[in-house]
């Protein structure tokens, strides 16, 4: 069957289209906030503190209006956590008191707790003074003195993002001994 050159360069003009859609919409999703908690995997004992560094970066090199986070993690194994060496503009929140994750807002159900710290920059440059990659903080996790002999995991979750970004996290694994 012949199809006339008039419908061809419709068809062409078709492909095109969906083409350029689909790689607008790759360009679109690459606007990214990322959190990781370095290193990944940490031993720990009872009683001890560990220290893991909240690292920072946002994929497209760009400045945003902030970030806010919550820390997860299981209480049966975390007696505490607490910051030091905050990276101090813009921050707006930090609650150290645990809260309840009654809705599971990590997605692991064996986290039951979290703290939540937030940075904002209302002109939309924030962070100003922090190069990317870059450690927004420094988390300080005791371990409880009767914590079980197994692994826990800390995670993050976004409470609030900068628009148009999505958010991305990296765990640490605790390995209790």
């Amino acid at each position: 069957m012949k199809y006339p050159i008039q419908n061809k360069n419709k068809i062409v003009g078709i492909m095109i289209f969906v083409i350029a859609c689909f790689f607008m919409t790759g360009i679109a999703v690459a606007k990214t906030q990322s959190i990781a908690l370095a290193p990944e995997s940490v031993v720990a004992f009872t009683n001890e503190t560990v220290a893991l560094d909240i690292q920072y970066d946002v994929i497209d090199g760009n400045k945003t209006t902030g970030i806010g986070i919550r820390i997860h993690y299981n209480s049966k194994f975390i007696d505490s956590i607490t910051l030091s060496d905050i990276y101090g503009e813009g921050m707006v929140g930090q609650h150290y008191s645990p809260q309840a994750d009654v809705t599971n807002l990590d997605g692991d159900v064996t986290t039951d707790k979290f703290i939540i710290i937030a940075w904002a920059g209302i002109t939309g440059g924030w962070p100003v003074f922090l190069s990317t990659p870059g450690s927004l903080a420094k988390l300080n996790v005791k371990i409880k003195s009767d914590a079980p002999n197994a692994e826990t995991k800390i995670n993050v979750s976004a409470s609030a993002a900068a628009a148009g970004y999505e958010f991305k996290s990296k765990s640490a694994r605790l390995l209790v001994q």
